[in-house]
């Protein structure tokens, strides 16, 4: 009973009421929240090869050689709060900015049991490492295409509801300044 009471008293200045944390503080509470992927998409490619097999095209006479991979990802984005550098604590208010996205792309994977070939006449079969380079190629077609997946706006918000919810646990109120609107380019510097 007199520990809760002490530690009332003790949380008070001068009759202001309970002592908020400040930016240092804050920042420390943003630090212990893990990386927050709040958006998930699963992507699926395909990547078409044709006959041009490291050889001379004069072979395209003894048959075709075309393959269609289909490569599948999947996509993760979020936002680190552990990155929050700009945030500044005037009396109830917490004025911050969200740092960039993370854009993850993980388990590349092509099910090969659906790769669809067509190797006719005297032709050679597609190697690995010609499957291997459509599956490099399919990975890079999955970030150019990162913008139409819309997966940035909803982690931001994601983000700044939970950020909403620890700042209101602590007392204040988050303003959060605009949230940057990224192109194409700049979204694949955020890709890991």
């Amino acid at each position: 009973m007199l520990l809760p009471m002490v530690m009332a008293v003790a949380g008070c200045a001068d009759n202001k009421g309970p002592l908020l944390p400040d930016e240092e503080q804050l920042a420390a509470e943003f630090s212990r929240v893990p990386m927050l992927y709040t958006v998930e998409a699963q992507v699926e490619v395909l990547v078409e090869g044709q006959g041009k097999d490291g050889t001379a095209e004069w072979k395209s006479i003894f048959g075709k050689r075309e393959i269609i991979v289909p490569v599948r990802a999947n996509v993760k984005a979020g936002i680190d709060l552990s990155a929050i550098d700009d945030m500044k604590v005037e009396g109830d208010k917490v004025w911050l900015t969200l740092p960039d996205p993370v854009i993850e792309i993980e388990s590349t994977e092509i099910p090969w049991h659906e790769v669809v070939s067509n190797v006719t006449g005297m032709r050679d079969e597609f190697s690995n490492r010609e499957k291997e380079f459509l599956t490099r190629k399919g990975r890079m077609k999955i970030v150019s295409d990162l913008s139409s997946l819309d997966l940035v706006v909803p982690a931001q918000e994601h983000a700044e509801q939970l950020i909403t919810h620890l700042l209101n646990s602590f007392g204040y109120k988050p303003v959060f300044r605009k949230r940057p609107v990224y192109t194409e380019r700049e979204l694949l510097q955020f890709v890991k």
